[in-house]
């Protein structure tokens, strides 16, 4: 039988849930304890956590310290900051106590850190309850006092992944480097000699004698766009030469041959894993002039982002989460909330609680993770055909209709309104499929752009139309529902054009097969995926697909993560209370008081970044040269493909070198296809003339360096990343100093600045910084890291609508003996204050105080919502058919994409399938760890001990196939070469399917031994060698307690496929860009 809910809303009467709220506002000394049990998984059964926090627990409310000590600490103790060991990048409170004396003491530490906890005032710790009021007194939200006992558990802070805490041991390990290192012998050969920060500087920006490297000095040189396209015109018009455009513009071009490469300025090339719109966006872009500069997204998740971008193109957000407080149905799509993907402290306790009241749980993953092992159901999808059973569910609930059809009928704003909905969708918006590109039905393309609507204006160029009852109508004039099954013909500039509307195309797209077809390709029972479309369509608005990496990191991603989403357009739950949230409220950091984006004078990056990204082909002077196919892929939608960096260069294809590279928390060895094989162009000096890494340790990518410039760890400096914009409270983390563990190393941002300043480029210096809007205040100082960090604190001070409140005297004053105590010697007031008036000064402390800026965040009092809606909102267009990836061409093929997500075989660039050899029968995926989040996590023994290595999961038919058992040594036989592991017997992977996680199977960091100043240093120690336990722990029953060495377990990237193209590099998607790390077929083999 089948129910209506008052506002319409379809279900099934007997899966309709209740809704009664567990959420409340405990004590402040109830979060850590309450937290830490939710993540557990530890429920009082039937109550919720609501009950079990209200139970007279006594870990909670009684006693449980031994002796008299009670551990207490003061405010002046901590300082709050932000966690880099993953990307959720949560919220901190970092403990400090007094440094070490004698021998074993580190070179100019000020402080050891104590103890890393989540920071009690931010909601991204406290989850599922509210935080602590923003307006609390530091003293007293940070200090427990002399009942430690009893409310030890909550006042040491919010939660924190063990990630977060193994922080303690990154800081302080005694492998960092602390001055700078300068290679002796070749690249890659570890032999390394310390120079002063001058010298490396100087060899630098000068030159390098005893390296024989060019300085950036001797090369750069910047050019602006509109001179150098002057010209070229002029030369296409016959006024000016070819000979005499060489003579102009030689000394400064890249190549005249090829003017829109761009100035030599691109010769410079940034890669980062943070604090990219510092130094990238603002140092590298405007300051370099240099378009190359690249975040590590194209190897992580750049072919979903772009996905949901072309889905969203209102506010191009990049990612699909759900609001998990009140949802009814959960679709976790290839991702692992639990361990991974914002998940311990962010997600994990939220999805126990939505567990405990009742919540459906859908996990679609290959291997059993965490959230999958809690799930009412586990679709274990073959690799790579996450698209296939997308359709298979939108089979069903089409077939059935099972969709919001009135939701998807509103065309525009105005229809949406009408009907209490936030956002509309492109459903019913006209598509003429026999013109060239298949546009949109637009003004432009009916050639009446301009001519004066209904409303009394000329109608954009863009402004779409549908049909109302058969009648073509401007989208925006629509007053109420257009259709929605169209496929009719209408006159375009005088000719009868065939139009489909793009419900229409998309549900004839998924009846080229039947639901039986695509579930077969997916590998899942019909019946299961029935069962999950007719829950998912069984809630109304309260349903939600969340999805990331799992789906995307195909050669087919794109389509795939784009037919995934178009299962949450079909319940139009975008906005809604317990449906998709797609925006989210910051403290704006980069404008307000001082203008942090725009450079004076700036040299302003143009032409031809070496990846080819954000480039049309065909509007290049390549394609004028080389036609169809190109020697390589061009990508004219994403960026940030710092994988293409190397095969570029190994091609010469466009570029054939680069003048300086320069790395930082990033490691192209570690994370891109190919691995290890990229050492013939890392080491090569003639392609990358000079490489400089910015590294805590000599890491993998490190070692081809000519130059490691010791990077302060994240607890050293300042920082701010967001967290991924979908959620619904208003916050913004800010990072900053905690301790000085060692003396030498400076921020990455810091060396930018000085090397900037001696090469003479705009950005910084004096009055590098617009002050107030427009500039209209002057400009200010951008000359060391206070200056550009604190200046972004007084914007989030400022922003919003009104400011925060001033430090009274008592906070000032614990701001100041808080950070002498933390940070010694190395704490300049002055300078701190010098980078901001002294107007702002308090209110920066009040921000800094707190470690960031945080709205009220209490679910008991509806934060964050606005009756059923979510509070910030997307409110804007749905888009199942993308126009401009329609009109864009594969430069391979010269065939068009498509507008509308379909169903495609993984394949290599040029089309050929990536079938499955016969002698490599199994799909080989990976995962992100709960205890590895980035390369230099590796150094933290707390971490090694709790995960030995990356073992090779196989199901046990697998294994039995093989005469494998669990923990037997094997072999892992890829298409470029072997790998040793030990395997893991489990249920918890498909059959058919093994994989590994990553972030293991390292040769830096202290993993094996270098050579510093004629001094062997290294490896660290391997306890679990030390203890005779040669081969680790066994799979799944790690109970030794000992923590294997760095370079335990491998790197998987090096068994990727390297595509069959002039210069290799790993398979990519043509659209989304990413590298298509889950594409790999492999054998698995007893030694």
């Amino acid at each position: 039988m089948e129910a209506q809910h008052k506002d319409g809303r379809r279900c099934d009467a007997a899966s309709e849930p209740q809704r009664s709220s567990l959420f409340g506002t405990p004590s402040r000394r109830a979060v850590v304890g309450a937290g830490c049990a939710v993540a557990a998984g530890a429920l009082v059964a039937g109550g919720g956590l609501g009950a079990y926090m209200a139970a007279d627990d006594p870990l909670t409310d009684e006693p449980h310290g031994r002796d008299d000590a009670t551990g207490a600490y003061a405010a002046d103790d901590v300082i709050l900051s932000m966690c880099n060991n993953c990307n959720s990048y949560c919220t901190i409170k970092v403990r400090v106590t007094d440094a070490a004396d004698g021998k074993q003491a580190n070179d100019g530490a000020t402080a050891l850190v104590r103890k890393i906890a989540g920071n009690p005032y931010s909601p991204l710790n406290s989850q599922p309850y509210a935080p602590i009021p923003y307006a609390t007194r530091p003293e007293e939200a940070l200090a427990p006092g002399d009942d430690m006992a009893v409310a030890g558990r909550a006042s040491n802070g919010g939660m924190i992944c063990l990630k977060g805490q193994a922080g303690i041991q990154l800081v302080h390990d005694r492998f960092r480097i602390t001055q700078p290192l300068r290679r002796v012998g070749e690249r890659g050969s570890d032999e390394w000699e310390t120079v002063s920060w001058d010298t490396a500087l100087d060899e630098i920006v000068n030159g390098s004698p005893a390296l024989g490297t060019p300085g950036i000095a001797e090369w750069y040189a910047y050019a602006p766009k509109k001179q150098v396209e002057a010209d070229v015109a002029l030369v296409e018009s016959g006024e000016m030469t070819k000979d005499a455009f060489a003579a102009k513009w030689a000394d400064k071009l890249i190549d005249v041959e090829h003017p829109d490469l761009g100035p030599k300025s691109n010769l410079f090339c940034s890669a980062g894993g943070d604090r990219m719109f510092l130094i990238g966006d603002r140092l590298t872009q405007l300051g370099f002039g240099s378009v190359n500069n690249f975040n590590h997204g194209g190897v992580c998740g750049m072919t979903g982002v772009m996905a949901n971008v072309r889905t969203h193109p209102t506010t191009n957000h990049k990612r699909m989460y759900a609001d998990i407080d009140h949802c009814e149905c959960l679709i976790i799509w290839g991702t692992e909330p639990m361990t991974a993907n914002k998940g311990p402290s962010w997600l994990a306790p939220r999805l126990s609680v939505a567990r405990e009241r009742g919540m459906k749980l859908y996990v679609v993953d290959p291997r059993q993770g965490r959230s999958a092992s809690k799930a009412d159901v586990w679709l274990p999808v073959i690799p790579g055909k996450d698209a296939e059973l997308a359709f298979a569910m939108m089979s069903w609930i089409i077939a059935n209709e099972r969709y919001d059809a009135a939701y998807l009928s509103a065309p525009s704003k105005k229809a949406a309104a009408a009907l209490g909905e936030p956002t509309w969708s492109d459903a019913t918006h006209l598509v003429a499929v026999d013109l060239p590109n298949r546009p949109i039905v637009t003004a432009k393309a009916l050639g009446r752009a301009g001519e004066v609507g209904a409303n009394g204006e000329a109608l954009a160029d863009d402004a779409r139309f549908v049909l109302v009852d058969g009648e073509l109508t401007l989208a925006d004039a629509a007053e109420g529902a257009a259709d929605l099954l169209v496929d009719a013909e209408i006159d375009i500039k005088g000719k009868p054009a065939r139009v489909k509307s793009v419900f229409q195309l998309l549900k004839e797209r998924v009846e080229e097969r039947t639901l039986e077809e695509y579930a077969a390709d997916a590998g899942i029972e019909p019946s299961v995926v029935e069962e999950v479309a007719r829950e998912f369509t069984s809630h109304g608005k309260r349903a939600c697909v969340m999805s990331y990496r799992g789906p995307a990191m195909h050669a087919n991603g794109f389509d795939a993560v784009r037919a995934v989403g178009y299962l949450n357009f079909l319940i139009g739950n975008h906005d809604w209370k317990g449906g998709h949230i797609a925006a989210a409220a910051k403290f704006a950091p980069f404008e307000g008081r001082y203008d942090l984006k725009t450079v004076p004078d700036a040299h302003a990056g143009w032409g031809i970044p070496i990846t080819r990204q954000k480039t049309e082909y065909e509007k290049t002077s390549y394609f004028k040269q080389d036609g169809y196919p190109a020697p390589r892929p061009w990508y004219p939608l994403p960026g940030n493909l710092s994988h293409e960096i190397v095969p570029t260069l190994r091609a010469g294809y466009v570029y054939d070198h680069l003048g300086a590279l320069f790395i930082h928390r990033h490691s192209l060895v570690d994370s891109t296809p190919g691995g290890r094989r990229l050492a013939d162009v890392l080491g090569d000096q003639d392609k990358i003339n000079l490489l400089v890494s910015f590294d805590v340790e000599i890491g993998d990518t490190s070692r081809f360096a000519d130059f490691v410039l010791p990077d302060k760890v994240y607890l050293e400096r300042f920082s701010q990343e967001s967290i991924y914009p979908n959620q619904q409270y208003q916050l913004i983390q800010l990072g900053q100093p905690a301790v000085r563990a060692f003396d030498g190393p400076r921020s990455v941002e810091d060396v930018y600045f000085d090397i900037m300043q001696r090469l003479g480029l705009p950005g910084v210096g004096e009055h590098a910084v617009p002050v107030g809007k427009d500039g209209d205040g002057g400009t200010a100082a951008l000359s060391t890291e206070y200056d550009y960090w604190l200046k972004m604190a007084a914007n989030i001070a400022y922003a919003g609508e009104k400011p925060v409140p001033d430090a009274d005297d008592d906070e000032l004053a614990l701001f100041e003996r808080a950070r002498k105590r933390a940070l010694g010697e190395a704490f300049d007031l002055e300078a701190w204050k010098a980078a901001v008036t002294e107007e702002e000064w308090p209110k920066v402390v009040y921000v800094l105080n707190r470690g960031g800026r945080f709205a009220s965040a209490d679910p008991a009092k509806g934060d964050g919502y606005d009756g059923d809606l979510i509070k910030t909102k997307y409110a804007g267009l749905c888009a199942f058919y993308d126009p401009k990836t329609a009109s864009l061409k594969d430069a391979l093929t010269g065939e068009n994409f498509d507008g509308l997500a379909h169903t495609a075989p993984i394949a290599f660039a040029d089309g050929t399938p990536m079938a499955r050899p016969a002698d490599r029968p199994f799909a080989f995926i990976n995962w992100k760890a709960r205890t590895n989040g980035t390369h230099r996590t590796i150094a933290a023994s707390w971490l090694r001990e709790t995960t030995t290595e990356n073992f090779v999961w196989m199901s046990p038919s697998d294994a039995a196939e093989r005469g494998l058992k669990n923990g037997d040594a094997v072999e892992v036989v890829g298409p470029e070469g072997t790998l040793s592991g030990h395997v893991r017997v489990t249920e918890g992977i498909r059959p058919g399917v093994v994989g590994a996680n990553y972030s293991f199977g390292q040769q830096g960091y202290a993993a094996r031994a270098v050579t510093i100043d004629g001094m062997l240093t290294g490896p660290a120690p391997d306890y679990l060698e030390e203890e005779g336990i040669l081969d680790g722990d066994e799979p799944g029953k790690q109970k030794t307690g000992f923590a294997g060495g760095r370079g335990r377990g491998f790197c998987m990237n090096e068994l990727l496929p390297e595509e069959t193209l002039a210069g290799g590099g790993g398979v990519t998607d043509p659209i989304g860009g990413g590298a298509a790390q889950f594409d790999l077929w492999v054998d698995v083999r007893k030694v």
